[in-house]
């Protein structure tokens, strides 16, 4: 009698296990994404490729949970906090966008033998560890944004390059792309001024944007901002000084201000990157990853120009994200 307890006693035990057992089988897979920041509609985009991914992925039977955890202010400390943390957990993969490549890799305190995979989105880290960078040929960006600033000035003119920020490697890539075009195709183009920074605050874009107009502002033909940040501070400048128009502007990146000048003919280009095609490729990556395939080493995202011809073409409304998430608008 005692003997028969026993065994239904341990019917819901055993029963239980199975279950427990089962879902692991098929368990969820947990991926963090951990960008330069949450408030800029860049960051916004690449959640939304990353969400769009899982929906995806999940929709063919595999189950992704995205964990996004990100800060307001773009400070490195706090970034690397968030990626220590997130590297103790019990993780599928993780996604990481670096403020400062230069530090962020050797004070992040990845275990060298563990086997926890890593993306790097938008910007590459010099870690000891096998990872695929997912981003835009920034160096190819500059270069084309040079060929348009060639083609408004028909090769001839002066010309500013209003540089981003010190330490970041995607615009210094961008910047030196600029340079070597302009310096090896147009012969009969000045750089008048290539050392001024916007920085990533729009007083400081502000101050530098106001300091070259006041400076170069009667003899400048065209400007090349390598960031959306000084895009948009180089366009509230020309338009103060009433150049807008007049002095060639192209930008990097995509805003809301810069895409309605794109409208009006204040920017005659931009160079744009595809976050929301980052986020997605860098969560599909991962996910291939670690059910067998093989990560590259790296995955483009793609550049596009943006001028008034095309702005409303399909390919770029497709860029910017615009049948796929509110983050560009």
């Amino acid at each position: 009698m005692q003997s028969h307890l026993i065994a239904l006693l341990l019917v819901p035990f055993l029963f239980g296990s199975m279950l427990i057992y089962g879902q692991n089988d098929s368990k969820e897979l947990s991926i963090a994404v951990v960008p330069k920041g949450t408030d800029k509609e860049r960051w916004k985009a690449i959640h939304a490729g990353a969400l769009k991914a899982s929906e995806e992925l999940s929709a063919e039977g595999v189950n992704v949970r995205i964990l996004w955890k990100g800060d307001n202010a773009a400070a490195r400390d706090k970034q690397i906090q968030v990626v220590d943390t997130f590297t103790g957990q019990r993780l599928s993969g993780i996604l990481v966008a670096s403020l400062d490549e230069s530090q962020f890799a050797g004070n992040i305190r990845f275990d060298r033998e563990s086997d926890l995979p890593m993306v790097y989105i938008e910007s590459g880290l010099d870690a000891d560890r096998p990872i695929s960078y997912v981003a835009t040929d920034n160096f190819q960006g500059g270069s084309i944004g040079a060929e348009r600033i060639g083609q408004l000035t028909e090769g001839v003119g002066n010309v500013i390059l209003l540089r981003h920020r010190q330490g970041d490697s995607n615009a210094e890539a961008r910047e030196a792309g600029f340079i070597e075009k302009i310096k090896t195709s147009y012969p009969s183009i000045r750089l008048i001024s290539i050392d001024q920074y916007s920085g990533d605050s729009m007083r400081q874009a502000d101050e530098a944007s106001e300091y070259l107009l006041n400076r170069y502002g009667r003899r400048v033909n065209a400007v090349f901002a390598s960031s959306v940040t000084g895009t948009n501070s180089m366009l509230n400048a020309l338009r103060n000084f009433n150049l807008a128009g007049q002095v060639f502007l192209v930008g990097y990146d995509a805003s809301n201000a810069s895409l309605d000048a794109i409208k009006t003919g204040e920017i005659q280009g931009l160079v744009i990157t595809n976050p929301y095609r980052m986020g997605y490729l860098g969560v599909s990556t991962l996910v291939d990853y670690i059910q067998g395939g093989n990560m590259p080493t790296m995955v483009d995202a793609g550049v596009t120009l943006v001028t008034m011809a095309n702005i409303e073409s399909t390919e770029v409304q497709e860029v910017l994200g615009l049948n796929k998430t509110e983050a560009v608008r």
